[in-house]
Order: structure tokens, then sequence, then C-alpha cells
């Protein structure tokens, strides 16, 4: 054993840093690791003065760390009482000193070193090896540190270049105060020699392969508690060990190095979201920096982190997302969330924010939801209200999970919905669902309700003969009347009836719903050619299935669904650039229309009123006008005929063109067509813009400008505005970014000066040394505490108020899980026990039994 010397003081040097080994990835590494928790201060201070000096070594003052005759003896006595019965608690620990002499004469092979470490030969002939260190790091008996928290980070780095790792021993205290602590070597302890596990019930299970074998190892270290002060010293330590170190080219592979920051599980955390797993991350991180070797833990490390968050999260999915819910309603403005339980259990959710509710406010006059499956593991169903924007793309204005799709669910996701806008839509669109129908009737009374006319018409071969589907004027015109927006309510029903087959229920029961899908009956709705079928929707909720998964908890989908808001965010800032941004070209005779309409409208629609513009002076001209006191009436017709009908066939298709009547009145100037496509997208048609420029208007009258379609209805500011459910550090991470983003530019503008770039990374290494003195003390100390900061709530509450849904799993599940096995049935019966499915629905529980 060392003698024990007296107090002397931790050395530190600012000896050369070895050969760098890929500049470049080794500042990314130092990047990633610590910008999270950096003070942006400090950072914007070394961005700005690159040429800082050397950060001074923080010399321990020996005069503070000696000690005098009366501490001496004092600690002296203390060791005396207490080094026996601490010594006994290291597994073996009856030192013999004579046992751990050892002879300096060196083996043959004693200049061979082994990584970070030599080999030399006991007294009773056995190999030990000593690591080899810095002076800085070597241990010296009496050394003093500011607190245990100090000692065990100085281990920890002195066992990080020796090459091995330590796990915590005995631990002394007196009146609930720690006074003295023992760590000892990893694989300390003696081996295991039993091969079954004791813990099976049978006893007859092998135990698994371990990557850690306990060699029986003596090296430890022990500190004392300084009386009456926070500090602590060294005054116990074996440095031999009865086994190789690890070599340091390998230490990555250690449970130190194994171990993840807290950098890389919100790395994993924040894929998630976007439905990367922890493989791919695992892969991404790798190739971000610059080698495997380079990345804490391996890919098993990281899948097992996501199974913890998992199994950390447990029983309270629910309760944290309300918890979080409800604090976003009380910090954020204009938060809005609803949700039902049926015995504790959360039944039903509905949730809209600030920018939400500006979109529905704007764009909400037709609305389509529909219900997509397989986004959450208790099979909620997601049904997403979605719209058309100014830019005529999909928006989203809120989201309701529903455990049931059922009448009393509908009614009150619609009441909610109601309850959180103030007001209905014009129209709303959703497929044939007789439970939506009802629920809409009753909540939603003067509401139009359209069903999707394509879910309709996709049916028609599946309720008509194959041999009338063949018939070319059947299916013809089955199509001609049914998807034509120019058609009005006589002239369909009139048209029906030679399609009417004899005993064809379904072709009747949808002549008597004409009303609710026929387009004719919807011409007088404000908007009603925005949506004629569920698309929309389907888009909505494809954009969701690429983010979430069928295993996700709850929280989990919903940083999905916020990841899917942002996205959508950013394209209408996008698409609101573009319109700013891009001059359009004017390719008509009517430029002053053509500009005033690039001025109010957004690109957009401003393309679809220009092919108006050009249609309307290329094809069509006006046939007959009737003058009255303040109105005209003009009749438009098409270039290529004198008459008002004509069949034209393009591409095997009857198109019939017909005339339009445009009404003008020359006070107000007023107008309206025939055709109504103006109450129905809410544009000028082509007849009106003909009949415009026979009237010299060189405008669009404003009140028919509508305020959907213009350009920058919503402030940039309010789509940047986050919402991120249960981030609880928003601006840390904006900060963050921010400095990354800095140290960035700094590796660009230096990556072609290998000197200046040594030289930064010095300078960075030792930045790096004080924040983490700095910031250690603010991390999570636990696994399980920075979970719950990256979820924004505690995941272990002492009350839950809102437990999980129930995890009733789809009736193939079982099947398609399993296939048809032997050990279906007992699947099947542990998913039963643990309510994970109905036995009953499952379709195979017959052919499993007789298996």
């Amino acid at each position: 054993m060392i003698s024990n010397q007296t107090s002397s003081v931790v050395e530190t040097s600012n000896s050369a840093i070895k050969d760098l080994h890929d500049k470049f990835m080794r500042l990314h590494v130092i990047l990633i690791e610590y910008c999270t928790y950096i003070d942006i201060s400090i950072m914007i201070t070394i961005m700005d003065d690159l040429d800082m000096h050397d950060i001074e070594n923080n010399h321990l003052d020996e005069e503070n760390h000696q000690f005098g005759s009366t501490d001496s003896e004092s600690l002296h006595n203390e060791e005396n009482q207490s080094e026996t019965q601490g010594m006994n608690d290291i597994e073996n620990d009856h030192y013999d000193e004579e046992n751990h002499q050892f002879s300096y004469v060196q083996s043959d092979n004693v200049a061979a070193q082994y990584g970070s470490c030599k080999q030399f030969i006991g007294a009773d002939g056995s190999l030990f090896w000593i690591p080899e260190v810095e002076a800085s790091w070597m241990p010296t008996l009496g050394s003093i540190f500011k607190d245990i928290k100090d000692a065990i980070k100085w281990y920890k780095g002195y066992a990080l270049r020796s090459g091995f790792d330590i796990r915590k021993s005995t631990e002394r205290k007196k009146s609930g105060i720690t006074t003295s602590k023992y760590f000892i070597y990893n694989r300390g302890g003696l081996p295991n020699t039993s091969t079954l596990d004791i813990i099976s019930d049978d006893h007859n299970k092998k135990l698994r392969n371990s990557n850690c074998k306990h060699t029986n190892c003596k090296a430890f270290v022990a500190f004392k508690v300084i009386p009456h002060s926070s500090e602590v010293y060294l005054w116990c330590f074996e440095q031999q060990h009865n086994h190789r170190l690890i070599n340091q080219d390998c230490m990555h592979l250690s449970r130190a190095k194994r171990q993840l920051n807290v950098v890389d599980q919100a790395f994993i955390h924040k894929l998630s979201s976007a439905k990367v797993g922890a493989t791919t991350t695992y892969r991404l991180m790798c190739v971000i920096k610059g080698g495997c070797e380079f990345v804490d833990g391996l890919e098993i490390d990281w899948k097992i982190f996501t199974r913890d968050i998992n199994c950390h999260i447990g029983g309270t999915d629910a309760n944290l997302l309300i918890t979080k819910l409800q604090n976003r309603k009380e910090n954020v403005i204009n938060f809005t969330y609803e949700y039902r339980c049926d015995k504790k259990q959360l039944n039903a959710l509905f949730w809209v924010d600030d920018t939400l509710k500006q979109n529905f406010e704007l764009f909400g006059d037709v609305v389509s939801f529909d219900a997509t499956y397989r986004t959450n593991r208790y099979c909620m169903v997601l049904v997403p209200f979605t719209g058309i924007y100014n830019h005529k793309r999909c928006v989203t204005f809120g989201a309701g999970l529903l455990c049931r799709e059922d009448t009393n669910s509908y009614i009150w996701l619609l009441r909610s919905f109601l309850k959180c806008f103030g007001k209905a839509s014009i129209m709303v669109v959703t497929d044939h669902d007789p439970t939506m129908k009802k629920a809409i009737e009753i909540v939603l009374p003067y509401t139009k309700h359209r069903f999707c006319m394509w879910h309709i018409t996709s049916k028609l071969p599946l309720k008509v003969s194959w041999e009338t589907m063949n018939e070319s004027d059947f299916k013809a015109g089955f199509n001609s009347i049914v998807w034509d927006s120019k058609i009005v309510v006589n002239d369909f029903e009139m048209r029906w009836d030679p399609l009417m087959l004899q005993d064809n229920k379904w072709m009747k029961d949808m002549f008597d719903l004409r009303s609710s899908w026929i387009p004719a009956y919807f011409k007088d709705v404000p908007m009603s050619g925005l949506m004629r079928t569920t698309s929309r929707s389907e888009s909505e909720n494809s954009a969701f299935n690429r983010v979430s998964h069928h295993g996700y908890t709850l929280n989990n989908f919903m940083n999905a669904f916020e990841s899917v808001m942002e996205r959508q965010r950013n394209n209408q800032i996008k698409f609101d650039f573009d319109t700013s941004t891009i001059i359009p070209i004017i390719k008509t005779p009517l430029e002053d229309m053509e500009k005033h309409a690039s001025m109010v409208y957004t690109r957009t629609i401003f393309l679809m009123v220009q092919r108006e513009i050009r249609h309307s002076l290329v094809s069509y001209s006006q046939k007959s006008v009737t003058s009255g006191v303040v109105s005209d009436i003009c009749i438009v017709k098409h270039k290529r005929t004198n008459i008002s009908k004509k069949k034209v066939v393009v591409e095997k298709k009857e198109k019939v063109d017909i005339d339009s009547e445009v009404e003008f009145n020359r006070e107000d100037l007023t107008v309206k067509c025939s055709c109504m496509l103006f109450e129905r997208f809410g544009i000028f048609c082509r007849h009106i813009f003909c009949i415009l420029k026979i009237y010299d208007i060189q405008e669009i009258p404003s009140r028919y400008i509508l305020k959907r379609w213009r350009r920058d209805i919503i402030p940039t500011t309010v789509l940047k505005r986050t919402f991120r459910y249960g981030d609880s550090s928003g601006n840390v991470e904006k900060v963050a970014y921010k400095a990354f983003s800095m140290l960035d530019q700094c590796l660009s503008s230096l990556s072609n000066d290998d000197k200046k770039l040594e030289d930064f990374m010095q300078k960075l290494e030792v930045f790096m040394t004080d924040i983490g003195e700095q910031g250690s003390d603010k991390l999570p100390v636990t696994k399980e505490a920075h979970i719950d900061k990256l979820y924004g709530a505690t995941t272990n509450p002492e009350v839950v108020d809102v437990e999980n849904p129930p995890m009733d799993l789809p009736k193939t599940i079982c099947y398609w899980r399993f296939g048809r096995s032997a050990g279906l049935l007992e699947a099947c019966n542990l998913f039963m026990e643990l309510k994970w499915c109905n036995w009953a629905w499952c379709q195979y529980k017959q052919e499993a039994r007789h298996t």
C-alpha cells in the first residue's frame, strides 16, 4: 500500500495538447456537447475575442490545503478509529500490506506498455498493472477537494485517462451527514460462478452473457469529509489492478463513455417527433460527429434510452399530457383545450392554439374533417379539422382524439369545436358516415353538410353490375351529371332518370341523398366549390401518419403533431415570401387589371385570375346585350361557335359549351354571372372579365376581392410563434442554436488554416473545461429528471387525476403481429390479460385453439 504522505496540492499544468485527429470534427463534438447549457454572454465573449488569453488554471493554494498540527492530529485520530471499519466494507478487503508489496523487478516484457498502464510482477509472482497518467492527474494522499462532487469528478477523470471504470461502494454517515465515501473498480468483487438465474421461479433459466466480468480487483479510493466543512480529502488509495486496463483507442466502449449525455438524450427525443427511431438517430449522430468513436454510447444504448422514456412515462401518459396542456393554457395567450374522461380514463381530447384560431377566423368558411388511425398506442382516432388558406393549400384549424367513433363522441367533439371558436362554418364536408351526419344535425343545424363525392362514386363498381358498368353510355352519363358544377337542379333530375336502374336500392338511396352531395344543390352556398371531397383531410391525415407511429405515447404524438404544424406554418411563410418577392409576368393587354390583381391577391390566386383574364380575351366575346335602366344583361359566348349549344369532342369526352349570362350594374359596378364561379370560388370568371373589358373597367371592384384570398392577411410574427407542448426551456434552446450557428461560422472561416484552427481548438477546450465546472450543478441529476425536463412536467405525480385510455388493439393486430403460429392463442391471452385487445374480436381464435 502507498504510504501516507503529508497534505499536498493537486497541481495542474498547461501541457501541450496531443496531435489533433480530425480537428474539424472534434470541434463539432465540443460544440454539440456543451451548447445546450452554455451561457450566451460567455459564448458571445469568446466569439468576439478569439485571441482571448488562456484561462488561468485553478491552482490550489498550498497554505489553504496544508493541515496544521492540531487538524492533523484530529484527522489522524479519526482515521485510526474508522480505517478498519471502512476497509472491511470493500469486497475481500482484509488489507494485508505484505501481500500488496510488489517487486519492481520488471518482467521480460516490462518495457512494453498496454494502453496507459505498465505491467509488473509482484513478490508472489502474480502480474499486476499500474496506470500511467499525466503528473497533474496522479493521486496524492491528503489532496483536498472543495466538495465530494469535485472529488468524484477528479476520480472519474483519472479513471478515464487510466483506462478503467468505477462504481460506488461504501458510504459512511453520521447523524445523516456523509463522513466518508469509497469508490472501487467497476469489475471489483468476486465473480459469479452460478450458471442459473436464481431470480427465475423454476431456477432453470440460464444466465445471459454480460459484458461486465468481476475479477476481484482491489483498486479503490476513499475520501473523508473535513469536520465542520464541505471539503473532502483523499485519505486512502490503491492503484494496483489485477487485470489489463482498457486501451485508450477502445475507451469509448467503456461503461463510463457509454452513458448518454443530455444533448444526445434531447436529440433522440426531438427526432422522435419526426418518426425517426433510435437506430437512425444514432447513425445520424455518428455522421454529424465524424465517427462512432466520438459518440457516447452504442446503438443499443440509444435504443434503451427510448425504452426508458416509454417506461418512465408509463401509466401517467394521459395525466402528463393534460398537465402540460393546462400549463400551456395558463401561460400561452388564447390557447384552449377540452377533454373528457370515462371512469377517470381519458376518453376524448380537443385542442387549439392562437394561430389555429386565426386561421379559422379567416379561412373557416368551409371545413372538412375525417378520422385517421394508428397514430398512438391507445388506438385513439385523430380527427383534424382542415380548410384551405389564401395560397390554396391545406390548413389545420384544430384536432381531436377520440377513443370511439360513435355519435356521442362526435357530438362532444363538435360542441368543443364550437366552444373554442365561437362560431360554426358555412359548410362541412365529411365522408358518408351516419354517426357524423347525426352529430352534425344535432350540433350544427344551420351548417350545410356535404358528403364526399369521391367516397360515393368509388362505390359505383360495387353497387352496379359489371355489364352495366361496361356500357359506355351509363358510365359517361353518370360522371357527366355528377361532377358537372354548372348543371342546375332541374337538368340534373331530368338526366338522372334514364340512369336509374331497376331494383337497385343503392342508386335510389343516392338519389334520395342528392341534396347532400350533388354540386347542383350547393351552387348557392358561398365557397362551395373549394371542397367537394375529403381529399384535403386525406392529405392532412397522410402528413400526420408520416410523423406518427402506432406505438407512440400521447405525448410523443403531440410532439409529432406540433412538428407538422410548424412545417405547415413555415410553408405559409414561404408562400407569403414568394408572393411579396416574385414579380409576376403580365401576359395580356389588360395590364392595369393584371397589375391590380397581382397587388391584392396571393401569387397562387393571381395565377388563377390571370388565366381567366387570358381566356376572356382569347376565347370569349359578347354575343348580345339587353340594356335596362341601371343594369345591362349581357350574353357571353364562346368564339368557336355562333350557336348557343354545340357538342365538342375533346379526347373522347363530351363537353358542352353553354352561353353565360352576365348582369352588370353601371352605377355601383355590381356584377353577377350565371356560371356562379365567384360564388363557388371567390374569384371573377372569364365571362365577367370579358364584360369588364367592354365597359373599360381597369380594376377589380374592392367588394369582390375576398379577404380570404388577399396577401399577408396573417402576420409572419403570428405564424412564427411556437407552441411546443412540454418544452419548458424554449428560450434556452434558441440561445443554444444561436451559439451553435456562431461557432459553425467560426469553423467555416478557419477550416483552411490548420494553425489557427488548432489554436482555436485549444482555447475552446479551456473554455469547455471552465463551462463544465460552472454548469455541472445545473444539469439534471438523473435520467428521470432529464426526461421530466424534456416533457416539461413531472411524469410521476403524487396524484393521478387522468388515467391512460384503454389499449384496445384492432381486431387483426394479433394475426398481423404473430401470424398463423401455435403461439397465437398464448399471445392473444396475454394481450387480453393486459387489456391490450378484445378477445371477442379475434377472428383467428378458433384457428388458434385448433392449432
